[in-house]
């Protein structure tokens, strides 16, 4: 009876140590993950966390037609082009940066999702976009994460998980990512295009291009420093074409000489990012282009199965421009048959059609399991 005794606490402390050997192992494995930067386009709600920022997808009709229809920080009625992307390449989604959820198990199953609503390439980006503080000081900044931010959060992050499971399984996990970095247009709509930055009368459009570009190279180079070895950057869209644009138009067209920008900054975005991939040790550095298929949608709705591609599906009754969609808003009859769901942001089906066009221009094989909320 007493060995009996004794074998229970024996075997009560291997069950223990079975159990966190287990644990410990699933942790230093991981997963492959994704590791999105970006902008109100790529927000999966870390704008929702920021109490004070003017850019929050926080009210209905946000979500709708996502998972159980609430508010979930995407900007959009449904899913993001960088979830339906992640999807079809059967990766996981990453949750926000801010979600208070998030912890090193969470890291290794999901990956993170840094990307914040008005955040530019640009430090000064949006900056006026925000409540500013009586005292005069910045404190605007830290109510949405430029690029340069979105990396320091990250870094933050690699070493929040080196302190977990150690300095080598940790940039083996990094190395092994996928990293998303889908940017810029608001360092147009949101700066230059807007007179009262400065930006707008330091540069002409050739100059601002030339800027930006040369800021992201750094960045990307840094990202590249810090472990990140396959790399997507998401070019823009014709964004003198999105409904805000198109109203401040006497005619209700296009704005051609915005997505003239737009199409310069995809030019040399994209030699960038095959003159990185080229020299960069073990780089694997692409760039996602749907501009001209994003185009052809707004220039011929019908033949890709919408009727509308000029006007927001949310909207406040007659009174334009509304920035967001909020609850007062009234919805279209059919959110499957607009392009755009808010003046900004394309809708759930509309970014699908770009999702879609973006994995056939990189060759990418899409797994049949893809989630479709």
């Amino acid at each position: 009876m007493a060995m009996a005794r004794e074998r229970k606490p024996l075997a009560l402390a291997l069950a223990l140590a079975l159990a966190v050997a287990l644990l410990l192992v699933g942790l230093c494995r991981g997963d492959v993950v994704q590791f999105i930067f970006g902008d109100s386009l790529s927000d999966v709600g870390n704008n929702n966390y920021l109490t004070k920022s003017l850019a929050r997808a926080a009210t209905p009709w946000y979500g709708i037609d996502f998972g159980r229809g609430m508010p979930n920080g995407r900007f959009c009625n449904g899913r993001t082009v960088a979830d339906i992307v992640g999807d079809k390449m059967g990766l996981p989604r990453p949750p926000a940066f801010l979600d208070p959820s998030l912890d090193a198990d969470t890291v290794f199953k999901y990956g993170v999702n840094y990307a914040s609503g008005g955040g530019g390439i640009l430090n000064e980006t949006s900056s006026l976009f925000y409540n500013q503080p009586m005292d005069g000081t910045n404190g605007a900044q830290i109510q949405r994460f430029s690029l340069y931010k979105q990396i320091e959060l990250f870094q933050g992050t690699q070493a929040f998980m080196r302190e977990k499971i150690g300095a080598a399984a940790a940039d083996k996990f990094f190395g092994e990512g996928y990293y998303v970095v889908a940017m810029g247009a608001n360092d147009f709509i949101n700066n230059y295009l807007l007179p009262v930055y400065s930006d707008s009368w330091t540069y002409n459009g050739d100059t601002f291009v030339r800027y930006m570009v040369s800021t992201l190279e750094v960045q990307l180079r840094l990202l590249h420093a810090l472990g990140a070895r396959r790399l997507t950057f998401f070019g823009l869209g014709p964004m003198g074409c999105i409904p805000l644009q198109r109203y401040l138009t006497s005619s209700g067209g296009c704005q051609e000489s915005t997505n003239k920008l737009a199409r310069s900054f995809n030019a040399q975005a994209g030699a960038l990012l095959e003159r990185l991939s080229a020299s960069l040790p073990n780089a694997t550095f692409r760039f996602g282009d749907a501009y001209d298929y994003f185009q052809d949608i707004i220039d011929r709705p019908y033949m890709h199965g919408f009727n509308n591609s000029r006007a927001p599906c949310c909207t406040l009754g007659r009174i334009r421009p509304t920035l967001t969609c909020t609850p007062l808003s009234t919805l279209c009859k059919d959110r499957s048959k607009y392009v755009f769901w808010d003046e900004y942001h394309p809708t759930d089906r509309a970014n699908e059609l770009i999702a879609l066009e973006t994995l056939r221009k990189l060759n990418i094989t899409v797994v049949s399991n893809a989630t479709s909320s």
